[in-house]
């Protein structure tokens, strides 16, 4: 089995968690990666762009790629395909994502209104392959309408090897607070192992959701925005030592090696649009970070972000 009790796992954020940033936040101590949403009936139709997402580096392992689609069929095919040309550690059912374009598709949490084709596409992706399927799931489409323990019993009886749950509805999206005390619940229903998600925002969230939920390991999002070391903060907090936030230096090397590595994985051309939103991420927070983000939005080049990004602490 691929994961440890209190295991850090980096969660599959589209858009973001690509295989650049996916090997910041393992060298800063996550644990274990999982790609971005792999669409399965992009790799029916073999689309390029979707067996793209795919791609990793062994320095990300243990690494799971992440699926979604509705057809139990398409999804077993999918997982198949994933195991023979990938070779990922595990591969995760996105039972949970709530944004429009995906549940209109009935696929991510879209799925959480239909139970039986639940259970149905977790058997045939759990017998297609010989590695781990695991699901990801909220507690519901509905606030108060909780199907979370009904649905980490069906994901454990048709072959799941863990659940991890994003304790809000579908029509929560990621506002107000999530619900830790659904991953309690979730966790006394099955012996599976249980990951906890949702609003880990430093070590001292990760001590209180382990303390709160009981859960085996933790998934950590959008807190990882601009902010890979929160996985050594996370770890300093559970291991009851002290932590240093990064000094100056290595933020800037950071962002710098994360914007070149991008260029050079995926061409100057995705590099240039893609790095303004990461670089301002960085920033986030500092001083004087508001005017230079606003010249990262301006450049041109990623060249010239890191120029502002050079310039930008060589006067903090």
């Amino acid at each position: 089995m691929f994961l440890k009790k209190n295991d850090l796992i980096l969660a599959p954020l589209a858009g973001v968690a690509d295989t650049v940033f996916r090997r910041v936040c393992k060298a800063w101590g996550a644990d274990i990666t999982v790609s971005e949403m792999v669409s399965a009936d992009g790799l029916h139709y073999k689309s390029s762009n979707t067996a793209e997402l795919m791609k990793f580096d062994g320095a990300e392992r243990p690494i799971g790629v992440q699926l979604f689609g509705s057809d139990p069929e398409r999804l077993a095919e999918a997982a198949l395909f994933t195991y023979e040309n990938a070779g990922p550690d595990f591969i995760d059912l996105n039972s949970g994502c709530p944004v429009p374009k995906v549940v209109k598709r009935n696929g991510g949490a879209a799925l959480l209104k239909n139970p039986e084709l639940f259970g149905r596409i977790v058997k045939a992706m759990a017998r297609a392959v010989p590695i781990p399927v695991t699901v990801k799931i909220r507690s519901g489409w509905n606030m108060h309408e909780w199907v979370d323990e009904e649905f980490a019993r069906i994901a454990q009886d048709n072959g799941a090897a863990a659940i991890t749950l994003h304790p809000r509805s579908q029509t929560m999206m990621f506002t107000g607070h999530s619900l830790w005390e659904r991953i309690a619940i979730v966790k006394k229903a099955v012996s599976i192992p249980v990951i906890g998600n949702g609003d880990i925002t430093c070590g001292a969230d990760a001590v209180k959701m382990l303390a709160q939920t009981g859960c085996d390991a933790l998934m950590i999002g959008r807190a990882a925005f601009g902010n890979p070391w929160i996985f050594a903060e996370v770890k300093a907090a559970l291991n009851g030592e002290g932590y240093t936030p990064p000094s100056p230096q290595i933020r800037k090397d950071t962002i710098l090696g994360h914007i070149r590595t991008f260029r050079e994985t995926h061409g100057e051309h995705h590099a240039c649009g893609e790095m303004k939103k990461c670089a301002s991420w960085y920033l986030k927070g500092m001083a004087g970070a508001s005017a230079a983000r606003s010249r990262i939005f301006g450049a041109s080049s990623s060249p010239e972000i890191e120029d502002i990004v050079d310039n930008f602490f060589g006067i903090v």
